[in-house]
């Protein structure tokens, strides 16, 4: 029976550290899609200076992309993140901007007619996620913000960390795909992760944490 995995969470939660990892712990691949916030098609234009079209249009591709990463391992993989994640970033950024300026949620923040439509956009290439993702992926590891981000993560903060759980979560649900919450260390994690699945192991949960972060 295959399984297809996917290690879900706001940015800077571990998703890259544990995925990797548990590749290594079962052998199953690990596959990823390039994240959002990466230069747009090496022009190095930075996310503050993207336009609502681009950022539109960037979604698209990191979702085509990722849906082909995954569609190459049939038998079963490690996914780092999941085809929400593109929608949830592009939602973010539509109605926070580049700075998120407050904890205030994202369905009563203002948004002024343009944004509102790019908005409606985004939203419905999300639909088209959470449909796919119902026949893409058998279950869904979230892990909670439990780690402080790194600095270099700009203009990424801890606000737009806990808005990104907000909208991720409901959209999670609405897949029907089981959703399971791990936390603590990694190890902690890869061994929960292990007993839910009960995939067999052809590593060590140290070995493999090891090799992971001695990359």
């Amino acid at each position: 029976m295959s399984q297809r995995i996917a290690i879900v969470g706001a940015y800077g939660s571990g998703k890259t550290l544990l995925s990797e990892a548990l590749s290594e712990v079962t052998g199953l691949p690990y596959t990823q899609g390039t994240a959002m916030r990466e230069p747009i098609g090496g022009e190095g234009k930075h996310i503050w200076n993207w336009t609502e079209g681009e950022l539109l249009q960037l979604t698209v591709k990191r979702y085509a992309e990722r849906t082909l990463n995954e569609a190459a391992h049939p038998a079963g993989f490690i996914s780092d993140g999941s085809m929400i994640h593109e929608w949830v970033f592009a939602k973010l950024r539509l109605v926070l901007g580049p700075n998120p300026g407050t904890e205030q949620s994202v369905d009563s923040r203002f948004r002024s007619e343009v944004t509102a439509a790019y908005e409606d956009v985004a939203d419905n290439i999300g639909k088209l996620a959470v449909r796919h993702a119902k026949s893409a992926y058998d279950v869904f590891f979230h892990l909670p913000i439990e780690f402080p981000l790194d600095e270099d993560n700009r203009p990424i903060n801890e606000i737009f960390r806990t808005l990104s759980d907000e909208v991720l979560l409901p959209a999670l649900a609405d897949t029907g795909i089981p959703v399971h919450t791990v936390t603590g260390t990694p190890a902690e994690r890869l061994e929960r992760i292990i007993e839910i699945t009960g995939l067999p192991t052809v590593v060590d949960i140290d070995k493999a944490l090891a090799a992971v972060q001695g990359k």
